[in-house]
């Protein structure tokens, strides 16, 4: 079963945006991280907000190693609307309705395609998810193969422009993999099967 790395950044206070942006929470070492998520995925997962928001860069913009990797975004509302938008603002993402078993479609679609990281890469070939903690927890608790990577910034935020995750949810995890670069530390999780 393929791969699904969610990738979060937060703060070490539980902040995920600093004045409306991830990369607010960010540092330097988060980047190269998050740079390298991406370069080893099949396809991307985002959600709405973040496909539709302005201010982002394109994932795939032409030019980018990234051109040719999918990104699906996933909606609880109608994908119709949302996919018009999508191609009116140029983006080459798909819409797609978010149900428990979307992420094992969008999995079930690249089953031929070639990994970009090349064949004998560990990492090669996975699902990278780059939203928010709503998307995450939906993913964690529907696709059985999904793994947590939550990226800690050595930095305290409570701002007007912080935003803490407000969701009702308990997921049991399990730690896999804990690294220190230049104070940033990243955690891998695995939902814990011994429930």
């Amino acid at each position: 079963m393929r791969r699904l790395v969610i990738s979060l950044v937060q703060s070490i206070n539980g902040s995920f945006a600093q004045d409306g942006w991830s990369t607010g929470v960010s540092t330097d070492a988060d980047f190269r991280n998050f740079i390298a998520l991406r370069r080893g995925a099949s396809a991307i997962v985002i959600d709405r907000r973040t496909a539709l928001n302005p201010q982002l860069p394109v994932v795939n913009t032409p030019g980018k190693a990234l051109e040719h990797t999918p990104v699906h975004v996933l909606t609880e509302s109608d994908p119709v609307p949302l996919q018009a938008a999508l191609t009116e603002a140029g983006l080459d993402y798909r819409a797609r309705s978010f149900t428990p078993d979307t992420i094992a479609e969008v999995v079930e679609s690249l089953a031929t395609a070639t990994p970009p990281g090349g064949a004998g890469t560990s990492d090669a070939g996975y699902v990278l998810c780059e939203s928010g903690p709503n998307l995450a927890f939906r993913l964690l608790e529907s696709y059985p193969a999904a793994e947590l990577h939550l990226s800690l910034s050595p930095r305290y935020i409570r701002s007007s422009g912080s935003h803490f995750s407000r969701l009702k949810a308990d997921i049991a995890l399990r730690v896999t993999d804990v690294r220190t670069v230049d104070d940033q530390i990243f955690i891998r999780y695995v939902k814990n099967e011994r429930q």
